[in-house]
This record gives C-alpha cells, structure tokens and sequence, in this order.
C-alpha cells in the first residue's frame, strides 16, 4: 500500500469515518457521521486495471473475478487494529472503489448504544433464526461482530462463520470460534452451510443470505437445535419474512412458512440515525416472534405483523416509528430526523401524540 493511501486511511481512521470513496480522477471522500469530505490535500485517484496499485491491492481470485463481472469485495488488513472491507468497480468514468472501515476492537452493546435485546439474544438463547436487517451501512456487520464476542467471551460454544470478506476477526475466548471465507476457504455459502451440519456447531453466523438455497440450511439448522445469525438488505421485520419466503419456488413456501414458525425468529431492522450532537444514533424495529406472529406467518398474512408491532402493550414488538418518536421525545434527534428516517412518516405523528 503506498504512502497516499496509508495518509487517507489515517485520516479517516483519526477522524473516526465510516467510509472511504476512491472515484477516477477525483481526489478522496470520506464519510464521518454519515457526511461526506473531500481530502483535499489528498492526490487524484488514477488507479487503472492491470497498473501496479491493482495488482497490489487484489488477490489472483479476485482479479479474476474483476475481470469477468467488473467488480469484486474482498478485504485487507490494515496497521495493528484495522481491517477495511472494500468493492472495487468499474463505472462510467473508470474505476471506484469503496472501502468500509472496519476496527478489531469490538465495542460491547454499551458502547454501540444497542437496546436491550441485543444482551438478551446473547445471553439467553441456544436455538433459533435472528435477522439483522437494513440499509447498507448502518451497522449490521458490527452489531453481529458484537453478539458474538459477548458469546465467545461468557458462553463455552462451538462458533463457526460463514462471511464474503471476513470483517471483524474474532479470536478464541470461551468459545471456539472458526470464521471462513467464501472463494477462500469454501466455494460458496450454501456449501459451507452444508458442511456447518457436520461440523458439531452450536453458532452459526452467515454473513449475507443470497439465495434460497442458504436461507433453506439456516433456517434447518435453526430448526434443528442451533443458534443461526444472518443479514438481509431489507427495511423492516415484515418485508424480511416476504423477501425470504417469496426466494422459494411457490410449492415450497408453505413448508418455508412452516418452519418459519416453529424456531424461535427474530428480525432486528436498525438505522445510524443523525443526531443532535453531530454523531449518530442507534434506532431499530424490534419482531420476536410469539404465539401470535407465528399463527400470522403460517397463515399467510404476514401484514398484519404490522398491527402487533404497533401495539404499545407487546415488549417484544417495536415498531421503527416509535423508535424514533421516543429518540426525538429524548432530545437525541429532531423530529425531522423522525421523519425522514421513518417507514410511515404519518405514524411519527401518531407516536408524537400518544
């Protein structure tokens, strides 16, 4: 890695950024607290196919892959204490490339800011489907990384992931823990998934479900006895269970829904909001799955889970926009943040009146 690029990760490593954006002949952007900054003491980006700096950054498979889709992930280790995920690409003006910086210290949920649950799933279940879903960005990968620290650092479990890059590296503590990457250790999710069921574990984290394929072995092994945690680029609790039953042919969607039903299934939907202070603030939907939701899923309503999520007097429901309200109520984000961040914007006024 040359000196003008360890200069900007340095930069965006002080400044405490999310992202780093490399476009061809433009100078760096970086993103902190959800704004973007050009480094303008920073060198235009030239970077073309085949130069020195390509051949350096990418691995022989990944610059294969680049050279038959046009893009690739992968990621790097940088200095002591950090990693980057990053997506080189090509696009109209040449080639961009998006690094996601990653640190290897995991902060625990005090210090993410997560609700309640979080600890809750970490310490309390030994079986079941948890979903976390949302935007690109707002900490899914992170709050994972956090769950399963908090396991690997009080529970004696037997933990194995499944990830296209690996992001956080997580070493043994109480837990075995085994983090394989996709193109490098096995050939693809479903595989690994396949080969998960022989390997004797008790937590399975996959980084992304893709196909119905992977979303079938998860949700068997959940069903089986198994702790399974997974990502969906989805927006709420009832679009996630849509998206996943509709990736199967029609004639498998009722067993699907069946077995759906019988794991214990959460889906946590969580957003990096703007906050007051110029920092960014943790708000999220809340769907643990009880009697009730279970009879809707099975019943091939899953939009009435808007109702349960809405009713005030259900702890295990939360809905997006009382999330929000009560961040506003708080004083953490302005009403417009509210709004701009909701789902249904007019449940903000709702919420705002009850």
């Amino acid at each position: 890695m040359n000196v003008d690029y360890e200069k900007v990760f340095d930069l965006a490593i002080n400044q405490n950024a999310s992202d780093i954006h490399y476009q061809s002949d433009r100078r760096p952007v970086i993103r902190v607290s959800g704004k973007l900054y050009e480094v303008e003491d920073a060198p235009i980006f030239k970077m073309q196919q085949g130069d020195e700096d390509f051949i350096k950054l990418l691995n022989e498979k990944s610059q294969v892959e680049f050279r038959e889709k046009g893009s690739t992930d992968f990621a790097f280790a940088y200095k002591k204490d950090f990693r980057f995920r990053a997506n080189l690409y090509r696009q109209q003006h040449g080639l961009s490339l998006s690094l996601r910086l990653v640190r290897n210290n995991i902060l625990n949920f005090e210090q993410l800011g997560l609700p309640n649950i979080f600890l809750d799933i970490a310490e309390n279940y030994r079986q079941g489907f948890f979903l976390f879903v949302g935007p690109t960005g707002h900490g899914k990968s992170t709050s994972l990384a956090s769950i399963l620290n908090h396991i690997n650092s009080t529970r004696e479990e037997h933990i194995i992931t499944i990830e296209d890059p690996i992001e956080y590296i997580i070493d043994n503590k109480k837990s075995i823990i085994e983090q394989r990457e996709v193109g490098e250790h096995t050939s693809t999710f479903d595989e690994a998934l396949r080969g998960a069921m022989r390997q004797d574990p008790d937590v399975i984290m996959i980084g992304e479900m893709r196909d119905h394929e992977t979303m079938q072995a998860a949700i068997t092994l959940a069903e089986t006895g198994h702790l399974v945690f997974s990502t969906l680029h989805t927006n709420n609790s009832v679009q996630t269970l849509d998206r996943i039953i509709d990736a199967f042919p029609e004639q498998k969607q009722k067993q699907i829904r069946q077995q759906l039903s019988g794991a214990p299934t959460g889906i946590i939907s969580q957003r990096l909001v703007p906050g007051v202070d110029g920092k960014l603030v943790f708000a999220y939907e809340q769907l643990m799955a009880n009697d009730a939701v279970r009879n809707i899923i099975r019943s091939e309503k899953t939009e009435q889970i808007y109702n349960a999520l809405q009713s005030g007097e259900n702890t295990e429901m939360v809905r997006l926009e009382q999330c929000l309200v009560k961040l506003a109520k708080d004083g953490k984000i302005t009403r417009e943040v509210a709004s701009a961040y909701a789902i249904n914007r007019q449940l903000i006024d709702v919420f705002f009146d009850q």
